[in-house]
């Protein structure tokens, strides 16, 4: 049969090809039909048919081209690998018996028949540590001036909280309307009480006021009073203050009287206040520290009350010193 050539390309093609073999254009004699252009004035809703746009020719492949009957041919030089298989398969799955027979007569031979006594390893037994932290809760300290810190309080509502009751031709002490109470009837006398504490550092403080009197009569705290020796720290009703030692039956006075502006007079009450911490005595009046001493005669012992008559002229001989006491407050530091 005749061959048809392509119309693009102009490659011959079988007689029944309808697209070229060579440039893929189709292979037709056929005339294509004739279309009358659409008019842009054409009314948009027309039944016509808008014809397609033409495609455009497709350019020819580069490269070798296969005629379509071609056969393909591996190239020379090029061959596919094969794996041979194995000649004798027996041979091999014999081999194979024979391999897993002899590991079986190793193991038979070569592994013990029992397992290991293991209870005869003794592992120790660890018991942990527990560590544990003692925290200790610390001590307030006590201070005067805010009158925090304190251990001991006495406002002397129980009569027997230590202080006693006694009574003399020239001393009397009691408890009475929540006051401790000590009146000095004799001339030139001094007495006291104490409250049975032997202590080195600590912080002390007590309300005081001349309840009736002369106002030369002194009274306040003594402390460290050890075998008949001890401080004193003393005050009247004229707004003086003075600190004495006492010892082996003679009086040292560390602070001759002194007047202070702190100090309530006449029969109004003040608050005194000791700080003893090793050799450094520091004294306080109303919460206001008024000196600091440093004396190393006395390291130790009990604490407690005073209170002592003075001649005075324009008084009643026999008239008493009688002073109050009340809030009194310890702490050791």
């Amino acid at each position: 049969m005749k061959k048809v050539s392509c119309p693009s390309c102009g490659k011959e093609n079988r007689p029944d090809a309808r697209t070229c073999a060579y440039c893929a254009m189709p292979i037709d004699d056929k005339p294509a039909p004739h279309v009358e252009p659409i008019s842009p004035y054409d009314d948009l809703f027309s039944d016509d048919i808008i014809p397609e746009k033409p495609q455009p020719k497709a350019k020819p492949l580069k490269g070798p081209v296969l005629e379509p009957d071609a056969e393909f041919e591996e190239p020379a030089g090029r061959k596919l690998m094969q794996i041979p298989l194995p000649a004798n398969r027996d041979m091999a799955f014999l081999a194979g018996i024979i391999g897993v027979g002899i590991i079986l007569i190793l193991a038979v031979f070569f592994l013990p028949s029992t397992p290991p006594d293991q209870t005869s390893v003794q592992v120790p037994e660890i018991t942990p540590e527990v560590t544990r932290e003692i925290i200790e809760t610390p001590k307030p300290t006590p201070d005067v001036q805010s009158g925090t810190g304190y251990t001991q309080f006495d406002n002397f509502s129980d009569k027997e909280s230590g202080w006693g009751s006694y009574e003399s031709d020239t001393f009397l002490k009691y408890y009475s309307g929540g006051e401790y109470h000590m009146i000095q009837k004799g001339e030139d006398l001094s007495d006291r009480a104490l409250l049975g504490k032997d202590v080195t550092d600590f912080v002390a403080e007590v309300e005081t006021r001349l309840d009736s009197g002369p106002l030369t009569g002194q009274y306040g705290m003594i402390f460290r009073f050890d075998n008949g020796n001890y401080y004193s720290f003393g005050i009247n009703g004229r707004g003086w203050f003075t600190v004495r030692k006492h010892m082996d039956g003679k009086v040292y006075e560390m602070i001759p009287l002194t007047e202070t502006y702190i100090l309530n007079k006449g029969y109004e009450t003040n608050r005194l206040g000791i700080k003893a911490e090793g050799n450094t005595l520091s004294l306080y009046i109303n919460g206001k520290m008024v000196r600091a001493i440093s004396d190393t005669s006395l390291t130790h012992g009990d604490i407690g009350f005073f209170v002592s008559r003075l001649a005075e002229q324009g008084f009643i001989k026999e008239q008493p010193v009688h002073v109050a006491f009340d809030n009194f407050k310890f702490g050791e530091i």
